[in-house]
């Protein structure tokens, strides 16, 4: 008798134990993004209800969206202190045509015990170029529905002007980020590039400090596309953080930790985001990083007619004058600069923009320390920019006067927080401002005129395939009809010295038919000679005779 009631707890024991264990189900999402068990739909539901889950904890917060693969997609971001499914609604102005978007969620829980552990993860796909879209996140419920945004697809055609907000080192702290928000609200950008060094930093305070951040730059980082790269301040646990909290183009999300680095067509520029901390804190992967670059930018010279401009963007510079001996574009051979410089150089990057020295600096174009040319008028080689005085508030770096003859520019003022104003006007013109975030008064401003975009190791002087590349396309297929409106690029294929093969097509062309004009007399009279007395001319004669007969 005794025997039989042991048995039976122990199977009651056993029973309890198989049933603790994880089953089959559907899965949404994965716990941390890095490691740990798959939570089930199912589960979780139940421990929503179970735990008797508030409404209020279901409210969508830290609303943020991001360029998709493409400049026609849009990926949506928010986070919620309980666990709900990631809904997008969205519009053009009539409800009647809402569409219905659905994602993914994850739960952050490294280093995030302070912070709202569930993020969600939208991407909206194949909108409409300048085409205006209004929208709100939700989970499952009606209750959780969001206030509602609304941002503007950025045009792919040519004939646009695009004007990009860029700046680093934007922290919690910064003194002036009311008005910088407020800027950016009040111009029409269309994306705002981050260069590194955000909240300082995502994970303090438990997470915490990620979360104000992103709850203070909501009303604008709702609206406007938020592109970011990686600073030093994101490298804590493996980018955790930064690689959950964000979702760049042509990546996964969470973003790998070993592929931080993207790039993205907007309009006629090619923006290649780098990271320069595989050069301090990833050496494994600078190779990659290396080839990566190589291949992209191979790409992007090939189609260099259809996007003229490249700009690339990372953390640290290659150049800089300050007294902090300690940063690596202060000493006399940078990594990042070793690395990098001659890559950029023979692919023809026309704007290096970096931030993390807090401060302002703006080079002449400039290769191996020295400046090919003091204007911006064609330049012969990257032109560096520094925009980190956001920063100022933490640290202020200043300034010296060992850059020599290829710095151009330097404000290094306690207190001077500013941002930059990128805008690209059409193939050839770019021009570059630095704004003061409390009144926006213009610091400095530069004007680069670039008509021969092409890698810097190549020639100056430009001649244009008389054909033009659709004229090259059209003899490679002619499976399509040629007609002028692929000439004139209205299908808008094509953008930036494409335009110039034109005009010199046009141009040549209508000098002939001038010249032929002027000198048709003698043209007729030429003729005539070389024909005196054959058979074939004397019939020409009488055809064009008063009363012959057309031959």
């Amino acid at each position: 008798m005794m025997m039989d009631w042991l048995h039976s707890v122990v199977l009651l024991l056993v029973l309890l134990a198989v049933s603790g264990l994880p089953q089959e189900g559907t899965y949404e999402g994965i716990q941390d993004g890095t490691q740990g068990p798959l939570v089930k739909k199912q589960e979780l539901k139940a421990n929503r209800d179970n735990l008797k889950v508030s409404e209020s904890s279901l409210q969508p917060q830290q609303i943020h969206i991001s360029l998709g693969d493409s400049s026609r997609d849009m990926t949506v971001m928010w986070a919620t202190e309980g666990y709900d499914s990631s809904v997008v609604e969205y519009h053009t102005g009539d409800r009647t045509q809402l569409q219905r978007a659905e994602g993914q969620t994850m739960k952050l829980d490294d280093t995030n015990d302070a912070g709202l552990k569930h993020l969600h993860h939208v991407t909206l796909r194949n909108l409409g170029p300048k085409t205006k879209y209004f929208y709100q996140v939700r989970g499952q419920s009606d209750d959780t529905l969001s206030e509602s945004y609304s941002f503007t697809v950025p045009p792919v055609h040519d004939g646009n002007t695009h004007m990009f907000m860029v700046y680093g080192d934007l922290g919690t702290q910064t003194n002036n980020i009311q008005f910088l928000l407020q800027e950016a609200l009040n111009e029409k950008y269309e994306a705002i590039f981050h260069i590194g060094d955000i909240a300082y930093n995502l994970s303090s305070k438990n997470g915490e400090i990620g979360d104000k951040f992103l709850r203070q730059i909501e009303k604008v980082s709702a609206r406007i596309p938020y592109m970011t790269v990686p600073g030093d301040h994101e490298t804590d646990h493996n980018y955790v953080h930064y690689r959950h909290r964000f979702s760049m183009p042509n990546l996964p999300w969470p973003m790998p930790s070993n592929k931080l680095w993207y790039s993205i067509d907007v309009g006629p520029i090619h923006f290649i985001m780098y990271s320069t901390e595989v050069f301090f804190y990833d050496d494994e992967n600078t190779e990659a990083m290396l080839n990566w670059l190589k291949e992209d930018l191979d790409k992007a010279n090939s189609e260099r007619s259809a996007r003229p401009w490249i700009i690339a963007m990372g953390h640290k510079p290659m150049y800089c004058s300050v007294d902090d001996i300690n940063a690596d574009c202060s000493r006399s051979n940078p990594v990042v600069r070793r690395e990098l410089e001659d890559l950029f150089y023979a692919e023809g990057v026309d704007l290096i923009i970096s931030a993390h020295q807090h401060l302002y600096q703006r080079t002449w174009p400039v290769y191996k320390k020295r400046a090919t040319q003091n204007n911006y008028r064609h330049p012969s080689a990257p032109v560096h920019l520094i925009i980190g005085t956001l920063g100022l508030h933490y640290m202020v770096d200043k300034a010296n006067n060992e850059g020599g003859q290829w710095l151009a520019f330097s404000m290094d003022e306690p207190g001077r927080e500013s941002f930059g104003r990128l805008k690209v006007y059409n193939a050839t013109h770019l021009s570059w401002e630095v704004r003061e975030c409390l009144n926006n008064r213009v610091i400095d401003t530069m004007w680069i005129n670039q008509p021969y975009h092409r890698p810097f190791t190549q020639p100056r002087v430009f001649f244009p395939n008389p054909l033009g590349e659709m004229g090259q396309e059209w003899m490679d297929d002619q499976t399509e009809s040629y007609g002028l409106e692929s000439f004139l690029g209205l299908r808008g294929k094509h953008y930036g010295d494409d335009y110039q093969t034109k005009l010199t097509v046009l141009f040549c062309v209508f000098i002939i038919c001038l010249l032929g004009l002027i000198a048709r007399k003698k043209v007729l009279s030429f003729v005539r000679i070389i024909c005196l007395r054959k058979e074939p001319c004397n019939k020409i004669k009488a055809g064009l005779s008063p009363g012959g007969a057309n031959v």
